[in-house]
This record gives C-alpha cells, sequence and structure tokens, in this order.
C-alpha cells in the first residue's frame, strides 16, 4: 500500500543484539564492540555497549549488546504508521523490506538444508533396513533415526516449527509449512522421496 503521507521521525531504539563471532581464543569486550560496530555500519566503536559475553563450543561466543538505531515511519491510507526504513550508525537508510526479504530467504535456504539432513538419514535408514520410517509425526521420525542415522537433531524449522513427516515402508513426506506457518499456502518446502518437490530448487 503506497503511503499518503511520509513523514520523517527519527527513534533512537536501544536494540538487543546477539552477535556470535567464531575465536579460537577468548573473546574481549573491546574486540566485540568493534567488530559489531563494523558489522552494522557504527561510526564508533564505543556507542556499542556489551552487556554479556558468554563462551560457546568449538570457539565461538555469544554477545549481549546494545546499538542505538534510527527508524523512518510512513502512514498509510488507512492512517497506520509503519516501519519502513532503518539506519544504525553513519550506514545509509536500509528498506525493512528488503531486509525482511533477505532474512526470509536465508530462512528458507536453513530449512530446506536441515530437510536434505534428513533426508539423507532416511535415505541411510532404507539402505540399510530396505524400507523407510512407518510414522506419522516428525518426532517419531527422529526417534527411528537418532543416533545411528542422524548425529544432532533438527526437529524444528527456522520459524521455530516442528517438521511434518508422514511415512509407509515404501514413501514419505517430509514438509516444513514455510514462512507464513501455514499448510497448503504455497511457501511449503517439501521433500517426497529423497526429491525436492516444493521449495526454492523445485
Amino acid at each position: 500500500m503506497k503511503p499518503t503521507s511520509r513523514t520523517l521521525i527519527m527513534v533512537a531504539l536501544i536494540i538487543s543484539v546477539a552477535w556470535v563471532a567464531a575465536f579460537a581464543r577468548q573473546l574481549g569486550s573491546r574486540e566485540a564492540r568493534e567488530g559489531i560496530a563494523a558489522a552494522f555500519g557504527i561510526d564508533k566503536a564505543d556507542k556499542v555497549r556489551i552487556r554479556s559475553i558468554s563462551a560457546g563450543m568449538g570457539g565461538q561466543a555469544v554477545v549481549d549488546a546494545t546499538i542505538e538505531a534510527a527508524f523512518r515511519f510512513s502512514q498509510d491510507k488507512s492512517g497506520k504508521w509503519q516501519v519502513v526504513e532503518v539506519r544504525t550508525g553513519d550506514r545509509n537508510w536500509e528498506s525493512i523490506e528488503l531486509l525482511q526479504t533477505a532474512v526470509r530467504k536465508e530462512k528458507t535456504l536453513r530449512t530446506e538444508a536441515d530437510l536434505r539432513t534428513l533426508v539423507v538419514a532416511l535415505e541411510a535408514f532404507r539402505r540399510e533396513r530396505g524400507f523407510y520410517v512407518s510414522a506419522d509425526t516428525g518426532a517419531a521420525l527422529l526417534d527411528n533415526l537418532a543416533p545411528r542415522y542422524l548425529t544432532s537433531i533438527i526437529r524444528l524449522d527456522a520459524w521455530s516449527e516442528e517438521f511434518e513427516y508422514k511415512g509407509t515402508a515404501s514413501s514419505y513426506r517430509l514438509a516444513s509449512r514455510g514462512p507464513d506457518r501455514k499448510p497448503a499456502t504455497g511457501d511449503e518446502i517439501v521433500f517426497e522421496n529423497g526429491q525436492l518437490v516444493k521449495g526454492n530448487g523445485a
């Protein structure tokens, strides 16, 4: 919907940022501030405030930090205000719609990759036993695949929804409902019998 009245509102908002950094040594506050500032185009690293740093597994750390951002709002025909652009530091304005599209695409690719991992495990199960997992839920599928065919548990898609599985000895359907979390709306990611039948690469 095209806005009839466009108003610029600068909003200073504290954003909680979880930043994952892969380092073999311990990550310090200064290095974390500089890394976050560079990632978000913030001109001065001291504008990033580090709240905590937690050491993770495999040379990773999770940093909880706050940054300031400016948001541009626009009013639509019904008078409702919507965020249309965001700016951090000295960067140009970034379209919220483009950012949401990029995030949606990344989540779709990640979900498709997780489904492929499950498909590989299912095919390994079938090669060894001669049939697919007979089950009606993703949880039942995982009970049959882990830990022999699946080294890590993959239960949820990128939108925090459980994968759907319906399988018999000779066929199966493995799916994510996709970004809108609703069935049969066209954005599902679906594998049937080892083949991607709905999704980016289908």
